[in-house]
């Protein structure tokens, strides 16, 4: 079980730094990259915290899921600069 977590980990990580550095260069891809690491994060944390195999909080599902969640808030703080200029 342990393994199989170190890879998901590792995909994980990939995701959300792909996601993180596709954000500024093609939103859509940065967007749809990020929504695959949210998932692949989310499955981490689910079978981290299930079977309570680390015991530290920043784990790399959380650093994935913080990594993904870039281009979110990157399209969300364009929205805001557009519209408070507008």
């Amino acid at each position: 079980m342990e393994a199989k977590l170190k890879y998901i980990g590792y995909a994980s990580l990939t995701l959300g730094f792909l996601a993180a550095l596709l954000c500024p260069l093609a939103i859509f891809w940065g967007i749809l990259t990020g929504f695959f690491g949210m998932i692949v994060s989310s499955i981490y944390i689910f079978i981290d915290t299930k079977n309570e195999i680390n015991t530290k909080k920043l784990t790399p599902g959380v650093i994935g899921l913080l990594l993904s969640s870039v281009p979110v808030l990157f399209m969300l703080a364009i929205i805001i600069i557009v519209k408070i200029n507008h």
